[in-house]
C-alpha cells in the first residue's frame, strides 16, 4: 500500500514540475497575406498546418504537450509567418525562406519574444522538388526551431 501511495506522489510531484500544454494554432497562419507572394499562399497550402505538426512532434520529444486548438488562454504560443519568400526553381536552384514571428504566455503573461527564419536550396536532390515542397520543408524545421524555444521558455518562466 505504501508502494502505490509513494508512485502516486511521485507521479503527481512530477506533474507538478511539469510544463502545462502548450497552445498554438492548427495551422500556423500569415501575418498579413498580403506581404507575401501570392502564388506563395495559394499554390503551398500546408505550409502552417506543417509547422504546427512539427512543433507538436518535437516539443513532444523533449516532454511538452502542444496542443493544436487555436485557443489563446493559460499557456499558449501567438506564432504567425512574417515573410516567405521563393526564388528559383528545380533548374536554375531554389532559394526559398521563411521568417516567424513567435510569443509565448504562460498564465496569460508574456515570457518570451523570438523572430526564427531558414533559408534552402532545396537540399539533396533539390532538383527533383518543387518550390512548395521545399518551402513545406522549411517550414518543418521552423516547427522544431520554435518548439525548443517554447520548451526552454517554459522551463525558465517555471524556474522564476
Amino acid at each position: 500500500m505504501f508502494a502505490k501511495r509513494f508512485l502516486i506522489a511521485a507521479f503527481l510531484s512530477a506533474s507538478a514540475f511539469a510544463g502545462a500544454d502548450v497552445h498554438i494554432d492548427e495551422s500556423i497562419p500569415y501575418r498579413d497575406k498580403e506581404e507575401i507572394d501570392h502564388r506563395i499562399v495559394s499554390e503551398c497550402l500546408e505550409v502552417g498546418s506543417i509547422m504546427s505538426e512539427s512543433l507538436r512532434e518535437s516539443a513532444a520529444k523533449s516532454g511538452v504537450t502542444v496542443v493544436r486548438d487555436g485557443l489563446k488562454q493559460d499557456t499558449y504560443a501567438d506564432i504567425a509567418i512574417t515573410s516567405a519568400m521563393s526564388a528559383g526553381n528545380a533548374f536554375i536552384g531554389h532559394a526559398k525562406g521563411m521568417a516567424v514571428s513567435a510569443t509565448l504566455y504562460v498564465d496569460g503573461k508574456q515570457v518570451g519574444k523570438k523572430t526564427f527564419t531558414r533559408n534552402s536550396s532545396g537540399g539533396m536532390f533539390g532538383a527533383y522538388k518543387s518550390s512548395c515542397a521545399v518551402l513545406n520543408r522549411t517550414s518543418k524545421v521552423l516547427g522544431s526551431d520554435i518548439a525548443q524555444w517554447i520548451v526552454r521558455e517554459q522551463k525558465n518562466a517555471q524556474d522564476k
